[in-house]
């Protein structure tokens, strides 16, 4: 078992994700509600590093090639999808994507305050299948500019 504090948990997920929606104060809340392992000393919360990454990554995805998963808030999952999609997938819109994980129970998500942290990895996966289907966004849009 290996301790570390809240901040070594951030700088950990910030070196492997400049992107990254993890903070040191969602960390603390996090293992508090979620049962991780820790240990208090000289004031200092030490968080078990390995409790603390199995629990968001419970589905031990392994398709990224860094350690930690991508974790984004709901916003921060259309960018990245629509920044790096292929050719024939079409963007998303965050909506989609919070009307997806509404009925979903494989993805990662966690309610920090009012956002919604998601592990983009186990998301992706479903974005392509989206991408691959009609917006209704897109064609709420379409319908307006008609009439």
């Amino acid at each position: 078992m290996k301790f570390v504090t809240s901040g070594d948990i951030y700088k950990m997920f910030l070196a492997e994700d400049k992107d990254t929606i993890v903070t040191r104060n969602n960390v603390r809340r996090f293992c508090l509600q979620n049962d991780i392992n820790q240990l208090i000393s000289a004031n200092i919360i030490l968080i078990n590093k390995e409790d603390f990454l199995t629990k968001t990554n419970p589905y031990k995805i392994k398709q990224h090639i860094y350690s930690v998963p991508k974790l984004r808030c709901i916003r921060g999952c259309a960018k990245e999808w629509n920044s790096h999609r292929k050719k024939g997938e079409r963007c998303i819109h965050a909506d989609e994507i919070r009307a997806f994980l509404k009925n979903d129970n494989k993805v990662f998500k966690y309610l920090y305050g009012n956002k919604w942290i998601v592990n983009y990895d186990q998301l992706e996966p479903h974005l392509k299948i989206i991408s691959k289907t009609e917006s209704p966004y897109l064609s709420k849009i379409k319908k307006n500019d008609h009439h």
